[in-house]
């Protein structure tokens, strides 16, 4: 039997889920991270669409943290016979309150089930955790064909012991059973349900797309699942739904919802390992995109490793066919420091890729750790400077700190450098570890507290500062104007006035950029000394959110005062919340 047809078989489900009462199935969903600036969650999007199928009633709800009672009140109304709570590190907390309170209200009748990634890389030891024992089971890897199983054993009466992937208590004994290979052929995956899309009156800034699934890259810092982190039997580390399937799925999205921008989740849009292979995919999607005339925009993230001077022609392909932002997992701006992560890119390749897609069009959003526990005064420098002449207005980078996630490797090498707190398998906390030089600690420490006590324990945050509504707002800048330039940038006016917008932002820019430099600089320095750097950066902390709200406002003037002159010329500047026209020459 072919891997297609395997995929095919396992996927199709072996029970009727809607006779004689369908099942029913609930998806919560806490709004943590990532969550909070767009919810949609393709993982159980997916698993509704393949249970739907099955004749399950499913249903997806989501909350904010403060608003899961609400939640539990909703479900417990439901009755739903499963609920499968996806955990993720950021999460973790609320999601184990949630799930106690769930238990609480339902009683011992519905069957609990996790999944995701910290339930994947903790499995059995997450149901012997304290403060999860609301938890009746958990799903190790990829949760389609587990989750289908799962459902019919418990929907006929079958033995949870014949489910692949599962980890279960039985009569208060731990069972475990044989892991399997995720989907092989993605193309045979159903399109994810967009439920929370509809939830939330069509109103979300993106709609999420998942192309691939896997990564060839091994990052130290990363659990996603990647070339030396698989779990189960070996299932590809990377594979891609072909060129055709992707565009499918979007322009049924554009014909469905009319909206046209999407965030590629892939977490390396172009591989496998940068080879032409995987670039003559990318191109084929952006073909097809083309030649569909979708007229969409879209985000991707990138390896700088994969990206040269050559892939000039393929980038303003990506860009032609709507590439608006790219996430690039620089990290360091020291050779020491990608040495650390075994990233594949040099400080050259970091500078290069951001110089191209800068050059193309695109927005360089970036991942970055400026402090980890092995962390010398001199990386922090090299740092620093690095950030500086590349992503220097954004102060954030220059403070973020190695968080810790189950299943990356770099936990079992603090544990050897007896670094690791382990106090983390129980409280997760992603900042469990010691670091080498208490002073650089501090430092961390100092830099992190200026966005509040919490922030620096444990990286939550409730109320947004200054420097974080920058963050967004800065993509939301670039998105206004590298919009309004695709539509009108060829009409000399309209360029005109973009050019002066331009000229108004990045002074701005720079200025901020000296700032941030100026202040990690000095309390390096001031930490190198052994000073008292966590007052220092507390006396800061007023400056700083005045600082970054001056420039906020003074952006957001410089904005409007641009929308303003280009609709007095007779402009559309509503037409940048819907696809460019492209040109002939564009097409070709």
């Amino acid at each position: 039997m072919t891997g297609g047809a395997m995929t095919t078989a396992a996927l199709a489900p072996r029970a009727d889920l809607s006779s004689p009462q369908p099942l029913r199935v609930a998806f919560p969903i806490v709004l943590e991270g990532d969550l909070v600036l767009s919810p949609e969650h393709l993982g159980p999007a997916y698993l509704a669409a393949v249970l739907r199928r099955a004749g399950a009633s499913v249903v997806i709800r989501d909350a904010a943290v403060n608003e899961t009672a609400a939640l539990v009140e909703d479900f417990a109304r439901l009755r739903p016979h499963v609920i499968g709570l996806s955990i993720t590190t950021v999460s973790i907390d609320e999601i184990a309150r949630f799930g106690a309170a769930i238990r609480a209200a339902l009683g011992p009748q519905v069957l609990i089930v996790a999944g995701g990634p910290v339930a994947t890389h903790l499995g059995s030891a997450l149901l012997a955790a304290p403060g999860w024992e609301f938890l009746d089971a958990l799903v190790r890897g990829e949760g389609e064909v587990p989750m289908l199983r799962l459902c019919e054993a418990l929907h006929t009466g079958g033995d949870l012991g014949e489910v692949p992937s599962l980890c279960f208590l039985r009569d208060g004994a731990l069972v475990e059973t044989p892991l399997s290979a995720g989907v092989g052929q993605l193309d045979h995956l159903p399109d994810p349900v967009r439920d929370q899309f509809e939830q939330h009156a069509r109103r979300f800034p993106y709609l999420r797309v998942s192309t691939s699934r896997g990564c060839t890259s091994h990052c130290t810092f990363c659990n996603a699942p990647h070339a030396r982190n698989r779990v189960g039997p070996a299932a590809k580390p990377w594979r891609g739904a072909s060129p055709a399937r992707v565009v499918d799925e979007i322009e049924r999205l554009v014909e469905a919802y009319g909206v046209n921008t999407f965030d590629f989740v892939d977490s390396t849009f172009e591989d496998p390992g940068g080879a032409q292979f995987g670039k003559r995919r990318v191109a084929a999607i952006a073909n097809e995109i083309l030649d569909r005339d979708l007229r969409i925009y879209f985000n991707v993230c990138m390896q700088a490793a994969h990206w040269s001077e050559d892939d000039r022609p393929l980038l303003d392909l990506l860009w032609r066919a709507g590439l608006e932002k790219v996430l690039v997992g620089i990290e360091s701006g020291s050779q020491e420091g990608l040495a650390r992560w075994q990233k594949k890119s040099t400080t050259e390749d970091n500078r290069r890729i951001i110089r191209l897609l800068r050059e193309t069009g695109a927005y360089v959003a970036f991942g970055f750790i400026s402090f980890h526990p092995w962390a010398t005064f001199s990386e922090i420098r090299e740092n620093s400077a690095f950030l500086r002449d590349m992503f220097g207005h954004n102060l954030r980078r220059f403070t973020t700190r190695l968080e810790l996630y189950p299943g990356a490797e770099v936990i079992e090498e603090l544990r050897a450098d007896g670094l690791l707190d382990e106090t983390f398998f129980r409280t997760f906390n992603p900042f469990s570890f010691r670091y080498v030089d208490e002073r650089v600690e501090r430092l961390a420490t100092a830099l992190n507290a200026i966005y509040g006590a919490e922030y620096a324990e444990s990286c939550k945050i409730h109320v947004e500062p200054a420097v974080f509504r920058f963050e967004t707002d800065d993509i939301v800048l670039h998105t206004f104007a590298s919009r309004l330039r695709r539509v009108h940038g060829s009409d000399p006016a309209a360029a005109e006035i973009l050019d002066d917008f331009a000229a108004t932002v990045e002074p701005l820019k720079r200025e901020m950029a000296q700032f941030n430099f100026a202040l990690v600089s000095d309390l390096t320095d001031r930490a190198e000394r052994d000073d008292d750097v966590m007052a220092a950066a507390a006396a800061l902390a007023a400056p700083i959110e005045a600082f970054y709200g001056d420039r906020l406002r003074a952006i957001e003037a410089a904005k409007l005062r641009a929308g303003f002159r280009l609709r007095r010329k007779g402009f559309d500047i509503a037409g940048i919340q819907t696809a460019p026209p492209r040109s002939e020459k564009e097409i070709a």
